[in-house]
Protein backbone atom coordinates (compact mmCIF):
# COMPACT_ATOMS: atom_id res chain seq x y z
CA UNK A 1 0.00 0.00 0.00
CA UNK A 2 1.39 3.59 -0.92
CA UNK A 3 1.06 6.39 1.23
CA UNK A 4 0.13 4.47 4.61
CA UNK A 5 -1.05 6.86 7.21
CA UNK A 6 -0.60 5.40 10.74
CA UNK A 7 -1.46 7.51 14.24
CA UNK A 8 1.46 6.30 17.03
CA UNK A 9 -1.13 7.57 19.71
CA UNK A 10 -0.13 8.37 23.52
CA UNK A 11 -2.13 10.36 26.20
CA UNK A 12 0.93 10.95 28.66
CA UNK A 13 2.31 14.47 29.14
CA UNK A 14 6.07 13.58 30.25
CA UNK A 15 9.20 12.30 28.02
CA UNK A 16 10.12 8.83 28.86
CA UNK A 17 10.93 5.64 27.01
CA UNK A 18 7.89 4.85 25.73
CA UNK A 19 7.57 8.41 24.16
CA UNK A 20 11.00 8.01 22.44
CA UNK A 21 10.08 5.06 21.44
CA UNK A 22 7.26 6.73 19.46
CA UNK A 23 9.44 9.58 18.58
CA UNK A 24 12.00 7.35 16.81
CA UNK A 25 9.54 4.97 15.40
CA UNK A 26 7.92 8.13 13.68
CA UNK A 27 10.68 9.72 12.14
CA UNK A 28 11.82 6.06 11.09
CA UNK A 29 8.38 5.06 9.48
CA UNK A 30 8.65 8.84 7.73
CA UNK A 31 12.06 7.71 6.11
CA UNK A 32 9.89 4.69 4.56
CA UNK A 33 7.52 7.00 2.98
CA UNK A 34 4.89 6.60 5.47
CA UNK A 35 2.27 9.15 6.54
CA UNK A 36 3.31 8.96 10.21
CA UNK A 37 1.31 11.02 12.68
CA UNK A 38 1.91 11.37 16.41
CA UNK A 39 -1.26 11.55 18.16
CA UNK A 40 -0.60 13.01 21.74
CA UNK A 41 -1.44 16.01 23.95
CA UNK A 42 -0.45 18.98 21.98
CA UNK A 43 1.17 20.72 25.05
CA UNK A 44 3.66 17.67 25.64
CA UNK A 45 7.30 17.02 25.27
CA UNK A 46 6.53 14.27 22.58
CA UNK A 47 4.87 16.99 20.51
CA UNK A 48 7.13 19.58 20.46
CA UNK A 49 9.75 17.16 19.47
CA UNK A 50 7.47 15.41 16.97
CA UNK A 51 6.85 19.11 14.98
CA UNK A 52 10.51 19.90 15.55
CA UNK A 53 11.73 16.70 13.34
CA UNK A 54 8.91 17.56 10.73
CA UNK A 55 6.21 15.18 11.63
CA UNK A 56 1.97 16.33 11.86
CA UNK A 57 1.05 16.04 15.52
CA UNK A 58 -2.78 15.40 15.87
CA UNK A 59 -4.01 17.04 19.22
CA UNK A 60 -5.52 14.38 21.64
CA UNK A 61 -7.14 15.78 24.44
CA UNK A 62 -6.45 14.03 27.67
CA UNK A 63 -9.64 13.08 28.70
CA UNK A 64 -9.43 10.17 31.67
CA UNK A 65 -9.79 6.50 31.02
CA UNK A 66 -12.51 6.87 28.96
CA UNK A 67 -11.07 9.52 25.90
CA UNK A 68 -14.63 10.28 24.20
CA UNK A 69 -12.37 13.62 22.00
CA UNK A 70 -9.97 11.03 21.03
CA UNK A 71 -12.49 7.95 19.84
CA UNK A 72 -14.50 10.60 17.59
CA UNK A 73 -11.47 12.34 15.96
CA UNK A 74 -9.64 9.24 15.33
CA UNK A 75 -13.44 7.53 14.23
CA UNK A 76 -13.68 10.44 11.79
CA UNK A 77 -10.32 10.27 10.19
CA UNK A 78 -10.70 6.37 9.67
CA UNK A 79 -14.21 7.26 7.89
CA UNK A 80 -12.89 10.37 5.84
CA UNK A 81 -9.57 8.12 4.80
CA UNK A 82 -7.18 9.94 6.52
CA UNK A 83 -5.74 7.03 8.97
CA UNK A 84 -5.16 3.74 7.93
CA UNK A 85 -3.62 2.44 11.19
CA UNK A 86 -4.19 3.81 14.84
CA UNK A 87 -1.18 2.27 16.87
CA UNK A 88 -1.44 2.35 20.32
CA UNK A 89 1.04 2.71 23.37
CA UNK A 90 -0.91 2.15 26.57
CA UNK A 91 -4.16 0.62 28.02
CA UNK A 92 -6.08 3.91 27.88
CA UNK A 93 -5.49 4.48 24.38
CA UNK A 94 -5.65 0.85 23.42
CA UNK A 95 -9.28 0.98 25.06
CA UNK A 96 -9.66 4.62 22.75
CA UNK A 97 -8.48 2.94 19.63
CA UNK A 98 -10.78 -0.08 19.82
CA UNK A 99 -13.38 2.39 20.70
CA UNK A 100 -13.20 4.58 17.45
CA UNK A 101 -12.56 1.15 15.14
CA UNK A 102 -15.68 -0.19 16.48
CA UNK A 103 -17.21 3.50 15.87
CA UNK A 104 -15.78 3.73 12.48
CA UNK A 105 -16.62 0.19 10.72
CA UNK A 106 -13.10 0.25 9.07
CA UNK A 107 -9.37 0.96 9.77
CA UNK A 108 -7.34 -1.12 11.67
CA UNK A 109 -5.99 -0.90 15.87
CA UNK A 110 -2.62 -2.33 16.84
CA UNK A 111 -0.72 -2.14 20.56
CA UNK A 112 2.25 -2.14 21.91
CA UNK A 113 3.29 -3.69 24.94
CA UNK A 114 5.89 -1.55 26.88
CA UNK A 115 6.06 -3.36 29.83
CA UNK A 116 6.92 -7.17 32.02
CA UNK A 117 4.18 -6.79 34.27
CA UNK A 118 1.47 -3.81 33.35
CA UNK A 119 -0.12 -1.89 36.70
CA UNK A 120 -3.20 -3.64 35.85
CA UNK A 121 -1.57 -7.35 36.37
CA UNK A 122 -1.50 -6.62 39.77
CA UNK A 123 -5.20 -6.06 40.22
CA UNK A 124 -6.88 -8.39 42.56
CA UNK A 125 -10.82 -9.24 43.05
CA UNK A 126 -13.40 -7.57 41.59
CA UNK A 127 -10.73 -4.74 40.43
CA UNK A 128 -8.96 -7.35 38.60
CA UNK A 129 -12.33 -8.85 36.63
CA UNK A 130 -13.12 -5.72 35.40
CA UNK A 131 -9.51 -5.27 33.75
CA UNK A 132 -9.65 -8.68 32.11
CA UNK A 133 -13.21 -8.02 30.73
CA UNK A 134 -11.70 -5.07 29.48
CA UNK A 135 -8.99 -6.04 28.01
CA UNK A 136 -10.58 -9.51 26.62
CA UNK A 137 -13.31 -6.45 24.67
CA UNK A 138 -10.25 -4.65 23.61
CA UNK A 139 -8.59 -7.79 22.20
CA UNK A 140 -11.71 -8.36 19.92
CA UNK A 141 -11.17 -5.11 18.13
CA UNK A 142 -6.69 -4.98 17.82
CA UNK A 143 -5.81 -6.54 14.89
CA UNK A 144 -2.40 -7.40 15.91
CA UNK A 145 0.29 -6.83 19.35
CA UNK A 146 3.61 -5.59 18.89
CA UNK A 147 5.84 -6.71 22.33
CA UNK A 148 9.07 -4.66 22.45
CA UNK A 149 11.40 -8.10 23.55
CA UNK A 150 10.11 -11.80 24.08
CA UNK A 151 10.00 -10.88 27.49
CA UNK A 152 7.29 -8.64 27.30
CA UNK A 153 5.97 -11.32 24.90
CA UNK A 154 5.76 -14.06 26.97
CA UNK A 155 4.11 -11.77 29.53
CA UNK A 156 1.19 -10.76 27.07
CA UNK A 157 0.73 -14.46 26.27
CA UNK A 158 0.89 -15.20 30.23
CA UNK A 159 -1.62 -13.20 30.95
CA UNK A 160 -4.33 -14.27 27.84
CA UNK A 161 -4.44 -10.71 26.09
CA UNK A 162 -3.70 -11.61 23.05
CA UNK A 163 -3.61 -15.07 20.87
CA UNK A 164 -0.49 -16.33 20.05
CA UNK A 165 -0.66 -15.55 16.13
CA UNK A 166 -1.62 -12.36 17.02
CA UNK A 167 1.83 -11.45 19.18
CA UNK A 168 4.82 -10.24 17.45
CA UNK A 169 8.15 -9.31 18.53
CA UNK A 170 9.73 -6.40 17.19
CA UNK A 171 12.54 -5.20 18.76
CA UNK A 172 13.40 -1.77 20.07
CA UNK A 173 15.25 0.34 18.51
CA UNK A 174 16.77 3.84 18.44
CA UNK A 175 18.22 5.99 16.35
CA UNK A 176 22.29 6.32 16.13
CA UNK A 177 23.50 9.08 18.35
CA UNK A 178 26.31 11.61 16.79
CA UNK A 179 29.38 11.31 19.02
CA UNK A 180 29.58 14.72 17.56
CA UNK A 181 27.08 16.40 18.66
CA UNK A 182 27.78 15.25 22.32
CA UNK A 183 30.30 16.78 24.84
CA UNK A 184 33.40 15.33 24.31
CA UNK A 185 34.75 13.09 27.29
CA UNK A 186 37.46 15.44 28.86
CA UNK A 187 34.66 18.49 29.19
CA UNK A 188 32.03 15.74 31.19
CA UNK A 189 34.98 14.62 32.87
CA UNK A 190 36.60 18.17 33.96
CA UNK A 191 33.09 19.52 34.98
CA UNK A 192 32.60 16.35 37.07
CA UNK A 193 36.28 16.36 38.93
CA UNK A 194 37.05 13.38 37.49
CA UNK A 195 41.05 13.25 36.37
CA UNK A 196 41.73 11.37 32.60
CA UNK A 197 42.58 8.00 32.60
CA UNK A 198 40.61 7.65 36.24
CA UNK A 199 37.80 4.33 35.69
CA UNK A 200 34.86 6.25 35.62
CA UNK A 201 31.49 3.45 36.05
CA UNK A 202 28.15 5.27 34.47
CA UNK A 203 24.81 4.34 35.72
CA UNK A 204 21.47 6.11 34.01
CA UNK A 205 18.30 5.30 35.72
CA UNK A 206 15.72 6.37 37.66
CA UNK A 207 16.10 6.25 41.34
CA UNK A 208 12.62 3.83 42.15
CA UNK A 209 12.98 0.14 43.19
CA UNK A 210 12.92 -1.77 40.26
CA UNK A 211 16.06 -0.20 39.09
CA UNK A 212 17.86 -1.16 42.28
CA UNK A 213 20.51 1.35 42.26
CA UNK A 214 21.24 -0.25 45.73
CA UNK A 215 22.83 -3.11 44.25
CA UNK A 216 25.33 -0.52 42.40
CA UNK A 217 26.03 1.04 45.80
CA UNK A 218 26.66 -1.91 47.57
CA UNK A 219 29.01 -3.03 44.78
CA UNK A 220 30.98 -0.07 44.29
CA UNK A 221 32.38 -0.26 48.21
CA UNK A 222 33.62 -4.10 47.23
CA UNK A 223 35.11 -2.42 44.21
CA UNK A 224 36.56 0.48 46.12
CA UNK A 225 38.44 -1.67 48.27
CA UNK A 226 40.57 -3.12 45.88
CA UNK A 227 39.88 0.18 43.53
CA UNK A 228 40.33 2.73 45.74
CA UNK A 229 40.75 5.35 42.28
CA UNK A 230 36.82 3.98 40.45
CA UNK A 231 34.31 6.49 40.45
CA UNK A 232 31.05 6.46 39.55
CA UNK A 233 27.89 8.54 39.17
CA UNK A 234 24.08 7.78 38.68
CA UNK A 235 22.10 9.94 36.24
CA UNK A 236 18.75 10.02 37.56
CA UNK A 237 15.82 11.62 39.97
CA UNK A 238 13.19 9.61 41.73
CA UNK A 239 11.29 8.57 45.03
CA UNK A 240 14.73 6.82 46.49
CA UNK A 241 17.03 9.76 46.43
CA UNK A 242 16.95 10.33 50.21
CA UNK A 243 17.47 6.14 50.94
CA UNK A 244 20.09 6.20 48.65
CA UNK A 245 21.96 8.85 49.22
CA UNK A 246 21.72 7.60 52.33
CA UNK A 247 23.39 4.48 52.40
CA UNK A 248 26.15 6.36 49.89
CA UNK A 249 27.09 8.27 52.91
CA UNK A 250 27.06 5.04 55.14
CA UNK A 251 28.96 3.55 52.71
CA UNK A 252 31.55 5.55 52.64
CA UNK A 253 31.89 6.13 48.70
CA UNK A 254 31.15 9.94 49.45
CA UNK A 255 34.61 10.50 47.39
CA UNK A 256 33.80 7.48 44.70
CA UNK A 257 29.82 7.52 43.89
CA UNK A 258 27.78 10.86 43.37
CA UNK A 259 24.17 10.96 42.48
CA UNK A 260 23.41 13.67 39.77
CA UNK A 261 20.00 13.79 39.70
CA UNK A 262 17.84 14.56 36.46
CA UNK A 263 20.51 15.47 33.35
CA UNK A 264 19.89 16.12 30.59
CA UNK A 265 23.27 14.85 28.58
CA UNK A 266 22.83 11.70 30.25
CA UNK A 267 24.57 10.76 26.78
CA UNK A 268 27.49 12.96 27.38
CA UNK A 269 28.18 11.13 30.31
CA UNK A 270 28.16 7.25 28.94
CA UNK A 271 30.27 8.67 26.36
CA UNK A 272 32.61 9.78 29.29
CA UNK A 273 33.08 6.06 30.88
CA UNK A 274 34.47 3.28 30.98
CA UNK A 275 31.54 1.17 31.60
CA UNK A 276 27.67 1.78 31.71
CA UNK A 277 25.82 -0.38 33.92
CA UNK A 278 22.55 -1.14 34.72
CA UNK A 279 21.13 -2.92 37.64
CA UNK A 280 17.69 -3.41 37.57
CA UNK A 281 16.07 -5.96 38.91
CA UNK A 282 14.11 -6.51 35.76
CA UNK A 283 13.44 -4.69 32.36
CA UNK A 284 10.74 -4.99 29.84
CA UNK A 285 13.40 -4.12 26.97
CA UNK A 286 16.26 -1.44 28.32
CA UNK A 287 16.65 1.64 25.86
CA UNK A 288 19.46 3.14 27.74
CA UNK A 289 21.24 0.03 27.01
CA UNK A 290 21.49 0.50 23.21
CA UNK A 291 22.72 4.36 23.68
CA UNK A 292 25.48 2.60 25.59
CA UNK A 293 26.29 0.22 22.81
CA UNK A 294 25.91 2.88 20.38
CA UNK A 295 28.77 4.88 21.61
CA UNK A 296 31.06 1.80 22.23
CA UNK A 297 30.75 1.07 25.58
CA UNK A 298 30.61 -2.24 26.85
CA UNK A 299 27.36 -3.07 29.78
CA UNK A 300 26.98 -4.72 32.54
CA UNK A 301 23.26 -5.11 33.30
CA UNK A 302 21.31 -7.84 34.98
CA UNK A 303 19.93 -11.49 33.22
CA UNK A 304 16.63 -10.27 33.51
CA UNK A 305 14.20 -9.59 31.31
CA UNK A 306 15.25 -7.64 27.87
CA UNK A 307 18.78 -7.03 28.97
CA UNK A 308 19.37 -10.83 27.73
CA UNK A 309 18.21 -10.34 24.52
CA UNK A 310 20.92 -7.32 23.74
CA UNK A 311 24.26 -8.09 25.60
CA UNK A 312 25.45 -10.56 24.43
CA UNK A 313 27.59 -12.55 27.19
CA UNK A 314 31.31 -12.21 27.37
CA UNK A 315 31.00 -10.47 24.13
CA UNK A 316 29.19 -6.94 24.16
CA UNK A 317 29.35 -7.13 27.82
CA UNK A 318 28.68 -9.03 31.28
CA UNK A 319 24.83 -10.01 32.56
CA UNK A 320 24.76 -10.73 36.14
CA UNK A 321 22.07 -12.02 38.54
CA UNK A 322 19.90 -9.10 39.31
CA UNK A 323 20.09 -8.02 43.36
CA UNK A 324 23.54 -9.65 43.49
CA UNK A 325 26.08 -7.14 44.32
CA UNK A 326 28.91 -9.50 44.95
CA UNK A 327 28.49 -10.57 41.12
CA UNK A 328 27.87 -6.53 40.07
CA UNK A 329 31.19 -5.99 42.02
CA UNK A 330 33.18 -8.85 40.56
CA UNK A 331 31.75 -7.89 36.97
CA UNK A 332 32.80 -4.45 37.29
CA UNK A 333 36.47 -5.58 38.24
CA UNK A 334 36.73 -8.08 35.33
CA UNK A 335 35.94 -5.18 32.90
CA UNK A 336 38.39 -2.67 34.65
CA UNK A 337 41.17 -5.05 35.34
CA UNK A 338 41.79 -5.49 31.01
CA UNK A 339 41.26 -2.64 29.05
CA UNK A 340 41.84 -3.96 25.75
CA UNK A 341 39.36 -6.63 26.29
CA UNK A 342 37.26 -4.14 27.96
CA UNK A 343 37.64 -1.60 24.19
CA UNK A 344 36.99 -4.33 22.12
CA UNK A 345 33.91 -5.60 24.12
CA UNK A 346 32.46 -1.61 23.32
CA UNK A 347 33.62 -2.10 19.71
CA UNK A 348 31.70 -5.26 19.04
CA UNK A 349 28.64 -3.96 20.78
CA UNK A 350 28.24 -1.01 18.64
CA UNK A 351 28.71 -3.00 15.46
CA UNK A 352 25.60 -5.04 17.09
CA UNK A 353 23.66 -2.04 18.20
CA UNK A 354 23.82 -1.05 14.21
CA UNK A 355 23.32 -4.61 13.13
CA UNK A 356 20.33 -5.17 15.21
CA UNK A 357 18.78 -1.59 17.37
CA UNK A 358 18.82 0.52 14.97
CA UNK A 359 15.50 2.36 14.59
CA UNK A 360 15.60 2.24 10.47
CA UNK A 361 15.48 -1.92 11.11
CA UNK A 362 12.85 -1.56 14.21
CA UNK A 363 10.32 0.70 11.59
CA UNK A 364 11.37 -1.80 8.86
CA UNK A 365 9.95 -4.58 10.83
CA UNK A 366 7.14 -2.62 11.89
CA UNK A 367 6.13 -1.72 7.93
CA UNK A 368 6.34 -5.60 7.06
CA UNK A 369 3.53 -6.15 10.29
CA UNK A 370 1.44 -3.21 9.10
CA UNK A 371 0.96 -4.23 5.79
CA UNK A 372 0.25 -8.32 6.78
CA UNK A 373 -3.04 -6.81 8.64
CA UNK A 374 -4.27 -4.58 6.20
Amino acid sequence: MNNLRVALFIDTTEFAGTERYILDLGCALSDLGVSAMIACPTSSPLADRARTEGLKVIPIPNAGLINRPAVKMLAEMFRSGQLDIVHANNGRTSLASALAVRQARKGRFVATQHFLDPEHAGHTGVKSAIFHAAHKWVSRYMAHCVAISEAARAGVLRRGEAAEQKVTTILNGIRPLNPQKITPPALTRKELGIPPGTPLIVCAARLEREKDVQSLIAAMAEVKATLPEVRCVVAGQGAQWDMLTAQILEAGLQGTMQLLGFRKDAQALIQASDIFVLPSLAEPFGLVILEAMSLGRPVIATDAGGPREIVEQGVTGLLVPPSNPPALAAAIRKLLSDRQSTEAMGRRGQERFQAHFTAARMAQDMLAMYRRIL
